[in-house]
């Protein structure tokens, strides 16, 4: 097993890198393309929840959505038409729901999930070009926890050129975030203002395998939730 340690003022920031497949930061093993982000500030006592992939979505790609919310409720959350659940894990306060849709020509730009009942929310959005149609989640895994450092399970995934990303929301840090991204990492999403903070970071594999968790090595006070997901390629 291989890791690799970087240092920052306040934290560290640990990738591990599976023994047999490699990963890189640069999409050179003909994996899905990350087109853009979007991302909504924190609402408090919301009944939902709107995100907007702008205008660079077109027919064929794919969206995925992180959407958080916090504060110990977990209500029945109701996604748009044609979205479909990837996970959903929860801690005591921390709650992350992730789903993917595939963009129809004729979608709307604006995509509202609702809440049963009001709770602290915020997400974004990632748009990918080159997804393998119909059924682009290869695998998905997920580690929870409360205190400690923010840590993510690794997966094997069974495609080559996988898109893995990671997912990882918590709701109070011990000190200021100034974790760096690993040379074999790209930072995706960074939403670091205390105390909801929540990362997406990417990577690619070129071979199919089992990937190490990831770990954030910064003291948390509170709950935490990271997952990993892993995006099969298209055809070009």
């Amino acid at each position: 097993m291989i890791k690799r340690a970087l240092m920052g003022a306040a934290a560290v920031f640990i990738v591990a890198c599976n023994s047999g497949p490699l990963q890189t930061a640069d999409n050179s093993v003909g994996g899905a393309t990350i087109v853009s982000t979007a991302q909504v500030p924190m609402a408090a006592a919301t009944s939902s929840l709107t995100l907007d992939w702008g205008k660079k979505a077109q027919a064929g790609q794919v969206a995925i959505a992180d959407v958080l919310t916090y504060g110990g409720s977990t209500p029945t959350i109701t996604a748009p038409a044609g979205w479909q659940l990837i996970r959903d894990d929860s801690t005591a306060t921390t709650r992350q729901s992730l789903y993917w849709h595939a963009i129809q020509a004729n979608d709307p730009g604006e995509l509202t999930w609702t809440f049963s009942q009001p709770v602290a929310a915020q997400g974004a959005l990632v748009l990918l070009d080159n997804v393998a149609p119909g059924a682009p989640v290869d695998m998905s895994n997920v580690k929870t926890g409360t205190g400690g450092d923010v840590k993510s399970a690794g997966l094997t995934t069974t495609a080559d050129g996988d898109l893995v990303l990671i997912f990882a929301a918590t709701d109070f840090e011990n000190a200021p975030i100034l974790a760096p991204i690993a040379s074999d990492m790209t930072a995706v999403v960074k939403q670091e203002q205390a105390p909801h903070q929540y990362w997406i970071v990417a990577t690619w594999q070129a071979q199919n395998g089992a990937t190490e968790e990831t770990e954030f090595n910064f003291p948390q006070l509170f709950n935490w939730v990271a997952a990993q997901v892993a995006i099969k390629h298209g055809t070009h």
